[in-house]
């Protein structure tokens, strides 16, 4: 018993920290580009929110009907 935890602590350590922290049974595993694209969607939204702040309602407001809409 001795001998398989110290195999299972040896596999550890070569593992990634993300693979370590038991992520690596999370599903599909994202990919770069996608992970690329969400950042620069939330990149442009904060600079359009830094460029036109009066925007900042209308989004709220769509957000928050489209999320209602969605519950019913």
């Amino acid at each position: 018993m001795t001998h398989l935890a110290h195999e299972r602590e040896l596999d550890d350590t070569r593992r990634t920290p993300a693979g370590a922290a038991g992520r690596t049974d999370a599903g599909r595993p994202r990919s770069e580009l996608w992970e690329f694209l969400g950042m620069a969607l939330v990149a442009s939204g904060l600079c359009l929110a830094v460029l036109h702040p009066e925007l900042h309602d209308d989004v709220v407001h769509m957000l928050a009907t489209r999320a209602v809409d969605l519950v019913r």
